[in-house]
């Protein structure tokens, strides 16, 4: 597939405070940075890459991606760190011969629920109709968007500036992540976990068959990696952790299970030969960071999804052991109100 690239000048901004923040996003996301001179700077991302050179007393803003929504998220991601730095430049960006304004943005998609099956594991398997061609193993999670209950549903729109418009208000959305089991022609599936009041738990339980939805994405991270691995997820990430299983045969390791109930315990994976997983009790998965910390080991590719504190202590952790990005998933699922 050919490469797509959107230019933009920026006239508000100067290219040194663009330069500096690029390298501060590069080092804390662990970004390769392929050129950082007084000439430009280009960053590569799982999207795509990202470049600035400067132009005069501005800046010259370049993105590309292989893909038409990977762009869409490219642009959405320039945007908004341009708005740290300078509001007034992110909203009069111009991306050069941008036709889109006011369309649906190309990382979004509208699909409709063809079923809701409760389980009994504690989750329900939600199953939608549509275009689900820009799902892949490289990656696997999506953003759901639910419009409020009793109103007719507003979707995103791209902006001038090339950036996506969110409805705001009464009309904004609910926007939770999951992850898809199943993604083919026409045909998305995933498992939503099961919370006492949780919002898209409430919606799943009024059958919802028939009811239009925005999927954004796909993005986060893929289902493929190399082992052998070291893996450590609470229930909230075992639709994940089955993705994985299913897309790796060849995948050798240890996967540490921490469900919250003896309901989710029954969550079902795949047979892997592989792969020994290894299943905890409820009373321990608040020490599951520690546990994985205690255990991390570089030589492994180490997969960790839970708690949003819990995943910040394991992420500083693998750091501080010098443990390579490309050799990592570190990602908070949910985050306890507790500790807020």
């Amino acid at each position: 597939m050919s490469e797509q690239i959107s230019v933009a000048e920026l006239s508000d901004i100067g290219f040194d405070p663009l330069r500096r923040m690029v390298l501060a996003e590069a080092e804390e996301h662990q970004m390769q940075v392929a050129r950082n001179d007084s000439a430009g700077i280009v960053v590569q991302t799982v999207y795509g890459r990202i470049a600035f050179s400067p132009q005069g007393a501005g800046c010259r803003a370049e993105v590309a991606a292989p893909r038409t929504d990977f762009l869409q998220t490219l642009k959405d991601s320039l945007v908004a760190h341009i708005a740290e730095l300078a509001p007034e430049a992110a909203e009069g960006l111009r991306w050069v011969g941008d036709r889109q304004q006011g369309a649906l943005p190309a990382n979004a998609g509208l699909m409709q629920v063809a079923g809701a099956e409760t389980l009994d594991c504690g989750f329900v398997r939600i199953t939608l109709t549509g275009d689900a061609s820009r799902f892949s193993d490289d990656a696997i999670h999506f953003r759901l968007g639910l419009p409020p209950e009793g109103r007719a549903p507003v979707w995103p729109r791209i902006g001038a500036n090339g950036a996506t418009v969110w409805p705001k208000g009464e009309d904004a959305l609910h926007l939770p992540v999951y992850t898809a089991r199943r993604a083919e022609a026409g045909r998305l599936v995933f498992d939503l976990y099961e919370h006492a009041g949780g919002r898209t738990t409430d919606w799943a339980s009024t059958d919802p068959v028939g009811a239009q939805v925005l999927i954004t994405g796909p993005g986060g991270g893929g289902a493929r990696i190399e082992g052998p691995v070291l893996g450590y997820a609470d229930d909230t990430a075992f639709p994940a952790v089955a993705r994985i299983l299913a897309a790796n045969p060849d995948l050798t390791g240890t996967i540490h299970l921490y469900p919250s109930s003896a309901q989710t315990a029954r969550y079902s994976f795949p047979a892997h030969p592989g792969v020994a997983l290894v299943w905890h009790q409820a009373r321990d998965a608040a020490r599951m960071a520690r546990t994985a910390c205690d255990e991390l080991d570089t030589e492994r590719f180490v997969w960790f999804a839970g708690e949003r504190h819990q995943a910040d202590v394991v992420r500083k952790a693998w750091k501080q052991a010098g443990g390579a990005a490309r050799r990592s998933y570190i990602a908070a699922y949910w985050q306890d109100a507790a500790l807020r």
